[in-house]
């Protein structure tokens, strides 16, 4: 199986004791690698990402929000699923947006994520889905700790081997 899924998400991120930002902003990469282990489970390695505006030291610029979450996903029904996963997230740099050494600089920690979709049309192995997804984690970065909750609202792709 293999997925990847674009749209928008709403994002707030929070470090410490500073104040909360909210945002509205695009959602890639969103992959989904895996296998079938039946035909309505699949284990998945979940790739969810969100983009937001980092105002901290230095220049303003874009950073993702992201992770590494290995998952399971059910087909409740025919066309419906839902998903779950734990893994970590990833504070990483936006890759269009560094401008030296010092803003490259990536942050790990835990992570968890929970979604559900609905298979709107098929073609083959091909699946086109609408999904809602929701992912939080945190990392400790220079300022403390950054905790983001992101909601999503994607379209996704999907290519399923054998089905």
């Amino acid at each position: 199986m293999l997925g990847v899924a674009f749209g928008v998400s709403s994002i707030r991120t929070s470090v410490d004791e500073l104040p909360a930002q909210a945002e509205l902003t695009p959602s890639f990469p969103n992959l989904k690698i895996g296998a079938m282990l039946r035909h309505d489970t699949a284990l998945l390695l979940h790739l969810p990402g969100s983009i937001y505006r980092y105002t901290g030291s230095g220049r303003e610029r874009d950073r993702g929000f992201e992770g590494v979450i290995p998952s399971l996903q059910f087909w409740l029904l025919d066309r419906w699923w839902v998903m779950g996963g734990v893994g970590l997230t990833l504070d990483a740099p936006a890759f269009y947006d560094v401008k030296s050494k010092g803003e490259g600089k990536f942050h790990v920690g835990p992570s968890v994520t929970l979604g559900t979709g609905f298979e709107v049309f098929r073609a083959g192995r091909f699946v086109v889905d609408v999904q809602g997804r929701g992912h939080y984690g945190s990392a400790s970065v220079p300022e403390g700790t950054r905790k983001g909750l992101a909601f999503n609202l994607l379209a996704g792709l999907n290519w399923y081997q054998g089905s």
